[in-house]
């Protein structure tokens, strides 16, 4: 039968062993903590893809940007499917069909269209997006590479095209181009997606997929040289529950207005372009299509007349249809000096930009340059 001790001799035991554990080092564990980042995490070469397709005043820009595995793996797909695209009657690319397990998207911003690439490193996204050209075609190619490059970390280049390579397309009149470049993008690089893009307007929140003018980087509806006008100082008072954003890529001011499930976006860029262009571009936009003339002469003739910092501005509001899935558009030209205009222009579901008109209208009263 086991010997049991009194209750005080272990308490006492354990006293003196307490005692006797005071005097001696605290015993050291050590752990060795793994420094390896998960491979997704990990930050790596990206590779981008971008063709260039000039047609008429405009250029018709496509572009996959990710991880280099992950583009490398569709890099033929996207080729074989931007040199067999048609044009229909309307001017807008044909993208039915697709490749397979290539997925449309929904309606973005200022971009045409966006197309969802699964791969097994990363979904990737093809936008579509289309801009004025304005001034020599050449330069305004070179300046859309370069701004490609370093989206990808890359230098700005003096080869022939900066560096893109010659694409024959029988759809465009002049040269297509094919910008295929592989680099470690940087902080100051252009990572963003294309807005509203990203959806074009016409194509890209603009998603900075495409630049469409000065060599500052600043751009917009259409494009020419640059000026002094690329980095503009703006004073205006921001209306209730209107979210200034980051100014990216084209964007001089950006909001996100209206409620989280339905916002729209505003936003302020300068550029060039004729004005029964550019409104008839925004109505084909809206109902996905080529507007009757006489339709774009009734929408040239009811526009909202009014001054905007010393300048006779014009509003155009492009009603869409909520029930065909189409989006609605406010958007403002305000001439300015030497051939350029402000354009300040809200996109996003028709029922959010109705309700902001009178903010929209405050918001360009206050405005000035």
């Amino acid at each position: 039968m086991p010997t049991r001790l009194p209750l005080i001799w272990l308490l006492a035991f354990g006293l003196v062993g307490w005692i006797g554990g005071c005097g001696s080092e605290p015993e050291i564990t050590t752990y060795t903590i793994p420094k390896n980042m998960p491979e997704e995490l990990v930050p790596g070469k990206q590779r981008l893809l971008a063709v260039m397709v000039p047609r008429g005043s405009e250029a018709w820009f496509f572009k996959i940007q990710g991880p280099e595995e992950a583009v490398d793996g569709v890099a033929q797909a996207f080729k074989d499917f931007v040199q067999s695209i048609e044009f229909g009657e309307s001017g807008q690319p044909i993208l039915d069909p697709l490749p397979e397990s290539w997925q449309l998207g929904g309606e973005k911003p200022m971009r045409f269209a966006t197309v969802y690439i699964n791969t097994a490193k990363k979904q990737l996204e093809l936008t579509v997006l289309t801009l004025p050209i304005n001034g020599d075609y050449p330069e305004y190619a070179v300046q859309n590479v370069n701004r490609w490059r370093n989206q990808v970390g890359l230098k700005p280049s003096d080869d022939t095209w900066a560096g893109a390579e010659p694409l024959e397309m029988e759809v465009a009149d002049k040269q297509a181009l094919l910008a295929d470049f592989v680099g470690e993008p940087t902080s100051g690089g252009s990572m963003m997606p294309p807005m509203m893009g990203g959806s074009m307007m016409g194509g890209g929140a603009m998603t900075g997929d495409a630049l469409a003018g000065g060599s500052a980087g600043k751009g917009g509806e259409s494009s020419g040289q640059a000026t002094e006008t690329q980095s503009p100082k703006y004073d205006f008072e921001t209306p209730e529950g209107w979210q200034e954003q980051e100014a990216r890529g084209m964007r001089e001011l950006s909001f996100v207005v209206g409620p989280e499930d339905a916002t729209a976006e505003v936003t302020l860029i300068t550029a060039g372009g004729d004005l029964r262009s550019n409104v008839a571009r925004w109505m084909g936009q809206v109902i996905k299509g080529t507007p009757e003339d006489e339709a774009v002469d009734q929408m040239l003739a009811d526009a909202e007349r009014f001054d905007v910092s010393g300048f006779e501005a014009q509003r155009f509001i492009i009603e869409g249809d909520a029930g065909q899935g189409q989006f609605s558009i406010d958007a403002t030209i305000i001439p300015t000096e030497g051939n350029f205009s402000k354009f300040v222009k809200m996109t996003g579901p028709p029922k959010t930009v109705s309700e902001q008109r009178d903010a929209m209208k405050s918001f360009l009263q206050s405005l000035s340059f």
